[in-house]
């Protein structure tokens, strides 16, 4: 049976389909490419890193401030310092530093504090030289010197710390049954050059002699003995 002219005309139709079927994936392949799927991550994306802050610029150094209720800072000196609490029920206090001896009388409410060094005779033990200075008051050490007998009143005496002149030198008050008096008055300048050196050297005339007599006067314990006579004086 010979096909009809419809039944070419719908085989064409099919054929056409099939054919733009077949080349509709071609033309994909060919031409630009489709737009991809979003695909699933496998794992989230990294968070970035966090940019390090800069670093904070020093604070001026402060003076340090007392804390309440407790103990001073090292800036804050103690309520205290420079003074002694006296032993209990005591009226004196002795103590020796050295070659110093440190006395300390409390007859009212302001002790009343010096330091002492004597010389003389070991055999018989009569004083032939004493010097004896009170804790500094108004920026000076007031004290006494016993002097031995024997020696010119005119001149007075002189002094040396070590090998440098201490002063003008000082002239005789008066005398007692051990010697001569000569009152000193050592400014604090004076007094803290002793802290530091050997010796004290008293000098002075015997008449008709060409070279004075020498008195040394050893330093060592004074420094001791002086800081603590301020201390219980105070």
């Amino acid at each position: 049976m010979l096909p009809t002219r419809k039944t070419v005309t719908l085989a064409r139709l099919c054929l056409a389909a099939g054919f733009a079927l077949v080349l509709t994936p071609l033309q994909a392949q060919e031409g630009e490419p489709a737009p991809a799927q979003d695909a699933a991550p496998d794992e989230a994306p990294a968070k970035p890193k966090p940019r390090p802050k800069p670093a904070a610029k020093p604070k001026p150094a402060e003076a340090a401030k007392p804390r309440s209720g407790g103990e001073p800072t090292v800036l804050e000196p103690t309520a205290a310092a420079g003074t002694a609490l006296w032993p209990n029920g005591a009226r004196t206090v002795s103590e020796s530093y050295g070659d110093w001896t440190m006395n300390c009388q409390r007859e009212g409410e302001k002790p009343d504090c010096v330091i002492i060094q004597s010389q003389g005779d070991r055999r018989t033990g009569r004083r032939q030289f004493s010097l004896e200075l009170r804790a500094p008051k108004d920026g000076r050490a007031e004290g006494l010197m016993l002097m031995p007998f024997g020696l010119q009143i005119e001149p007075g005496v002189s002094f040396k710390l070590d090998d440098r002149a201490l002063g003008k030198g000082a002239p005789y008050s008066y005398c007692v049954s051990d010697g001569c008096i000569v009152p000193i008055s050592l400014p604090t300048l004076a007094t803290d050059t002793m802290r530091t050196a050997q010796n004290l050297t008293v000098s002075a005339m015997k008449p008709d002699a060409k070279e004075p007599t020498t008195i040394t006067v050893p330093l060592s314990g004074f420094a001791a003995a002086f800081a603590r006579a301020i201390a219980l004086g105070g």
